[in-house]
């Protein structure tokens, strides 16, 4: 899915979360999308998802994600960073997700299995009541499981452990090659590698400084200003 994001501005009271900001994504990219905390991060996700309204505008393949919030919903899947406190059961979470997805219970356990989640043992048990990781890795397989043409995940492996940090990453790396993907995320290692900026997940890094656009290029050239960075730092004493 292309999405084109035009001069987006939000303001929640004195706070202005986003300050002008615009962006396009070709259908099949993967982005990486970093800045620190209070950015604008989490806002300009929300209302790329229409979850949010901002001055400017936005759009999921041509179309508005606040007057098509229905028809585009069943082509994407979210992952928040902190996940919802519903009181329904996890199966009754699956079962819904397999009825608008139109997919099998057998599809969702594959996808569970594949991040090392026995979703049999907590079908019955009351989606609050898990704990953050399983939270995390139940909203993860509905998400991959519903195979989506648009994939946004907040800081999605904030709650993983590392070996079930690893098995997500690996299966992020082969999703369809026609999948937009967008990774929020405060880890240089979950898009590339910080040793010698090869890809992994990610072809392109928008960074938010402040609201504002302080980046958008390339993995390797932020890869590359981000350690410029470091050793201008170590060098002079100054601050990282």
């Amino acid at each position: 899915m292309r999405i084109d994001v035009r001069s987006a501005s939000k303001r929640f009271g004195k706070v202005e979360a986003l300050r002008c900001v615009s962006i396009e994504l070709a259908r099949g990219q993967k982005v990486a999308l970093v800045g620190p905390n209070g950015s604008g991060k989490s806002t300009l996700i929300r209302c790329i998802l229409g979850l949010v309204r901002c001055e400017g505008s936005v759009s999921i393949d041509g179309k508005s994600p606040y007057s098509n919030r229905v028809e585009l919903a069943r082509r994407l899947a979210y992952v928040p960073q902190v996940a919802p406190a519903l009181s329904a059961s996890v199966r009754e979470m699956v079962g819904l997700v397999c009825t608008t997805r139109s997919l099998t219970r057998q599809a969702v356990s594959l996808s569970a299995s594949s991040i090392d989640l026995d979703l049999d043992a907590i079908l019955d048990r009351p989606f609050r009541q898990l704990s953050g990781g399983m939270k995390q890795k139940t909203l993860l397989a509905l998400a991959l499981a519903s195979q989506p043409d648009l994939l946004v995940m907040d800081e999605p492996s904030a709650s993983l452990d590392a070996f079930g940090r690893l098995r997500f990453l690996s299966l992020l790396k082969n999703l369809r090659s026609e999948v937009t993907l967008i990774l929020c995320s405060h880890r240089l290692d979950e898009f590339s590698s910080s040793k010698n900026g090869e890809q992994t997940l990610a072809q392109q890094v928008i960074e938010l400084k402040e609201g504002r656009v302080s980046f958008d290029g390339p993995v390797r050239a932020y890869v590359e200003s981000v350690e410029a960075h470091l050793r201008t730092a170590q060098a002079t004493g100054a601050p990282e």
